[in-house]
C-alpha cells in the first residue's frame, strides 16, 4: 500500500533532498495520493501515500511533534482504533489518521505501546531528544520495512530497492539467503538477498542510536501458556466466528468496491461470505467483486459450482479467468521479479489477471485467504489430544483414516501419530533433534559412498534442497541445523501445537503475503488477508488442535463457525483443490522451451549454486514420467531474478 523511506545522519550533516527523491522514485507507485517530505537538517523522511480508506484515516504523511522533538511515519491500517482512543467511540467522520492514533499509543505506553497496536503496519519514529530511531512491523508481518546502518548514517525504507537507490550503497549478493531460498524457499525473517541490508522482523522493534548501536526486541509473542478450554465444541466455533467477523470488518473500512480472489475452498469463501453477510446486516461496507479461476481442460480443478453457491447467495459479480490462459511461464511478462527478491508464485499469471480485472473495475483492495490453510488446515494431527479429552471412539476413527491416507500399517500409524508425539513431549527437544541427526548420519554412512559422501551429509534445512543444488554451495553458506521458526515452536507444549505454530509462522507464507502486498501496490491497490490476523493466530494456538481440524473432518472448526453465514451446500462441498495439474502440464508442454532456456547457460550454475547437468537430467526424467514432480520453481524463479538483476 503506502510506503516510506528515510535517512538519518549521525554526523549532523544535512540530508540531501535529492537523495531522498531518488529513494522515493524507486517506489513511486506507492504514492498516488501524494509524496510528503520532512527534510530538516540531518533528518530526511518521505511518505508515499496510497489511502484507500473511506474516511481518509489511512493517509501516510510525516507527523512532526516539535515540543517532543519527534518525527513519525507509518504505513498502517489500525484495527483497534477505539482502544487507541482510550475507549472513546470512533465516528465514521473521524479524520484522525491511523498513524496519529499509533503515535499517541506509543507515547502513552512506552515499550508496551507496539504490542497494543493491532493491524497491519510498519513505522519509523525519530526521537531527537534521545538521538535514536525506532523501526517496527506488525505482528503477522503484513507490511515490510528494511534498514541499513553505516558509520555516518542509517537508511530505512519499505522496499530494499529504495535503499539501493541511495548514494554509495553497495550491491552484494547474500549467498546464505540464496541457500535458504533453494532449500524450499523457506527464507527466514531477517534474511535479505543483499548483504549489509537488514529486515525488521514481524513483531519486532529495532532501536538504532546515533552511535550506530542496534537493539532488537520482540514486542509480542503468542503465549504458550494461554489455553482455551470450553465444555462445548460450539463455544470454540462461536468465538472463532466473532474473531473472523471482526477481522473482515476491519479490512472493509475502505472505499467501494473491493475484490476477492475467490476459490471454492473454505478460506476465501469465508471472506466472501462474511462480507456478504455483513452487508445484509446493513453494516456500511463496500461492494465486493469476485475474481476466480475457470478450468476447462482440467475439470478436476474446477471449483465454479461451489464459487457460485456463494456469489449467487450474496449477489457478488464474478469475473472468470480462464485457467488455460494462465499457464506458468507462457506469459513471461507476468514473471518479471521485483528487485528486492526472486520470490514469485508459479501461478503469477492468475494473480496478474485478477489484479488487472480488479483495477478495471476500480477496486481499491484485493482480499486473499493465504493464511487460512496455515491457521486451520495443514498436516496438524492431534490424536493424543483426543485421547486426553476422552474421545476414544473419535481417536480410533481418526487413526484408521490416517492409516489409509499415509498407507501405513496400524502399528506404524500408532507409532507416528501417537507414540512419537508423546515421546517428543516427554524428552527435551534437543535430545530428540540430536537423535534424528544421528539417525540421518547413520543412514548415510550405511549407504556407503566413501569419505567424500560422509563429509557432505545434509541435515536440517539443507535437507529440503533438491539434489541438483551443489553440496559445495550448501557447505560454504553454512545453513544452521534448524530454522528459527522450528526452534521458536519448541517452547509450545504438545506436538500438535508446535506444528500449528510452524504452520502459522511459515517463512514461505510470510514471503507470500509480502509479495501480494507489493504486487497489489503496483496496481494502486491494497492487499488484505483476514486470516493473517494476530487475534486469529492467538486463538488457534490456544485451542485444542483436535477441534480445529482432523483427517476425518478437514477444517472442522471454521466449517462450524460459518454455519448460518456461508450457504450449507458450500460448507459441505468446500475442499482443498490444487491447481497443480496446470503447473505440471506447463512444465512438460506449454512452457517446456522456456524452462529449458532457463536451465541452459544458467546463472545459478555460473555462480556455483546448482549442477546444471544434474538438473537437466532430472527434468528430462520428469518430462518422460520417470520421476515424480520435484521442487523446480525455486531454481527457475531464482534464475529469472539473477538474469534480470545480476548479469
Amino acid at each position: 500500500m503506502s510506503g516510506m523511506c528515510g535517512i538519518i545522519r549521525f554526523d549532523g550533516g544535512p540530508v540531501s533532498r535529492t537523495e531522498l527523491e531518488r529513494m522515493v522514485s524507486r517506489a513511486k507507485h506507492r504514492g498516488p495520493d501524494g509524496v510528503h517530505y520532512h527534510c530538516v537538517g540531518s533528518v530526511g523522511i518521505a511518505c508515499l501515500s496510497l489511502d484507500i480508506t473511506s474516511d481518509g484515516s489511512g493517509a501516510c504523511r510525516p507527523i512532526v511533534d516539535p515540543a517532543r522533538r519527534l518525527v513519525f511515519a507509518a504505513d498502517a491500517r489500525l484495527d483497534n482504533r477505539a482502544e487507541c482512543l482510550e475507549g472513546k467511540p470512533v465516528s465514521r467522520t473521524d479524520k484522525t489518521t491511523d498513524a496519529e492514533l499509533m503515535l499517541g499509543t506509543l507515547l502513552r505506553h512506552g515499550e508496551l505501546g507496539p504490542g497494543r497496536l493491532i493491524g497491519d503496519f510498519a513505522y519509523a519514529l525519530w526521537d531527537e531528544g534521545r538521538c535514536e530511531l525506532r523501526l517496527a512491523r506488525d505482528a503477522m508481518g503484513m507490511r515490510s520495512l528494511y534498514y541499513r546502518v553505516e558509520p555516518k548514517r542509517v537508511l530505512f525504507a519499505t522496499e530494499v530497492t529504495q535503499i539501493l537507490a541511495a548514494e554509495k550503497v553497495p550491491r552484494k549478493l547474500n549467498e546464505q539467503t540464496v541457500a535458504w531460498y533453494l532449500a524450499g524457499m523457506q527464507v527466514p525473517q531477517g534474511s535479505v538477498f543483499y548483504e549489509g541490508i537488514e529486515e525488521v522482523k514481524s513483531a519486532e522493534e529495532v532501536v538504532i542510536t546515533v552511535h550506530g548501536r542496534i537493539h532488537r526486541r520482540a514486542y509480542w509473542r503468542p503465549d504458550p501458556s494461554n489455553r482455551i478450554r470450553y465444555r462445548d465444541e460450539r463455544e470454540y466455533a462461536d468465538q472463532l466466528r466473532e474473531i473472523l467477523l471482526e477481522a473482515v470488518r476491519s479490512r472493509l473500512r475502505v472505499r467501494s468496491p473491493v475484490g476477492v480472489s475467490l476459490s471454492g475452498g473454505m478460506d476465501s469463501a469465508t471472506i466472501a461470505s462474511i462480507a456478504g453477510w455483513l452487508g445484509e446486516q446493513e453494516e456500511h461496507i463496500p461492494a465486493m467483486r469476485a475474481y476466480s479461476w475457470a478450468f476447462s481442460d482440467f475439470p478436476e480443478c474446477d471449483e465454479r459450482e461451489n464459487i457460485y453457491r456463494i456469489t449467487d447467495r450474496y449477489q457478488i459479480p464474478t469475473h472468470e479467468i480462464p485457467a488455460e490462459e494462465t499457464y506458468p511461464l507462457v506469459d513471461e511478462t507476468a514473471y518479471v521479479p521485483h528487485e528486492d527478491d526472486p520470490f514469485t508464485t508459479m501461478f503469477q499469471t492468475f494473480l496478474i489477471r485478477g489484479l488487472t480485472a480488479a483495477k478495471a473495475d476500480r477496486a481499491v483492495e484485493m482480499f486473499y485467504g493465504f493464511r487460512g490453510d496455515m491457521m486451520c488446515g495443514g498436516s496438524v494431527n492431534d490424536v493424543p489430544g483426543m485421547l486426553r479429552a476422552g474421545l476414544f471412539a473419535d481417536a480410533r476413527v481418526e487413526l484408521a483414516r490416517l492409516s489409509r491416507l499415509s498407507s501405513l500399517s496400524k502399528a506404524s500409524t500408532l507409532s507416528r501419530y501417537v507414540l512419537r508425539p508423546v515421546v517428543e513431549d516427554v524428552f527435551p527437544r534437543g535430545f530428540v533433534v540430536s537423535g534424528q541427526l544421528a539417525s540421518q548420519r547413520l543412514r548415510s554412512l550405511v549407504g556407503g559412498g566413501g569419505v567424500e559422501k560422509r563429509c557432505t551429509i545434509r541435515c536440517g534445512p539443507a535437507l529440503r534442497a533438491e539434489e541438483h543444488v551443489r553440496e559445495s554451495f550448501l557447505r560454504r553458506t553454512a545453513l544452521p541445523a534448524s530454522d528459527p521458526v522450528t526452534l521458536a515452536a519448541q517452547t509450545w507444549p504438545g506436538a500438535a501445537s508446535r506444528q500449528r505454530y510452524i504452520h502459522i509462522f511459515s517463512p514461505l507464507v510470510m514471503r507470500g503475503v509480502m509479495h501480494s502486498e507489493r504486487l497489489c501496490a503496483g496496481y494502486g491497490m491494497g492487499s488484505a488477508d483476514p486470516w493473517s490476523d494476530r487475534r486469529i493466530a492467538e486463538f488457534m494456538l490456544a485451542c485444542p488442535q483436535h477441534w480445529i481440524g482432523r483427517a476425518t473432518d478437514v477444517k472442522r472448526l471454521p466449517r462450524h463457525a460459518m454455519e448460518g453465514i456461508m450457504p450449507s451446500a458450500a460448507i459441505n462441498a468446500a475442499q482443498k483443490v490444487s491447481p497443480g495439474p496446470l503447473y505440471l502440464h506447463a512444465l512438460r508442454e506449454k512452457s517446456y522451451k522456456a524452462v529449458v532456456d532457463l536451465m541452459t547457460n544458467s546463472r545459478c550454475a555460473d555462480l556455483g549454486y546448482i549442477d546444471e547437468d544434474a538438473l537437466r537430467v532430472r527434468f528430462d526424467q520428469f518430462v518422460k514420467g520417470e520421476v515424480p514432480a520435484f521442487d523446480l520453481w525455486s531454481t527457475l524463479s531464482l534464475e529469472i531474478w539473477l538474469r534480470r538483476y545480476w548479469t
